[in-house]
């Protein structure tokens, strides 16, 4: 896909992402994005829930607005049968946006901020 030149991106405009899910938006105040082998020989289904590849788009999204937490329970697979979206999007100089369609798959909960690991299952880029 567009792997390095993403993580390019994502590396060099760490201060400009929005974090979107069940309709409400938050700021993103630190963004790390890497690859991540996992260990499969094949890419597969897991448990008939999710689709898992041998090399996996991974982001650490750093949140200091606390109140996401109450978001984040119908989110991730566990309580719930099924994944829930979560887009993190950001508008380049050029009108174009690119959304990063993820996975909650762990979070860091501190008084004063919220760490969230996300697995990237699309990207799309849309020019205006």
């Amino acid at each position: 896909m567009y792997d390095k030149k993403l993580l390019k991106i994502i590396e060099q405009n760490s201060m400009n992402f929005k974090l979107l899910i069940s309709n409400k938006e938050f700021n993103i105040n630190q963004i790390r994005a890497y690859q991540n082998d996992n260990p499969i020989d094949k890419p597969t289904t897991r448990g008939g829930v999710y689709f898992a590849d041998t090399k996996e788009m991974k982001i650490e999204a750093t949140i200091v607005d606390t109140s996401i937490t109450k978001y984040l329970s119908n989110a991730m697979l566990g309580p719930n049968k099924t994944f829930l979206d979560i887009l993190i999007e950001y508008q380049t100089k050029d009108e174009k946006k690119i959304s990063f369609i993820t996975n909650l798959t762990n979070t860091i909960q501190k008084s004063s901020k919220i760490i969230l690991y996300l697995t990237v299952k699309d990207v799309i880029i849309k020019s205006d």
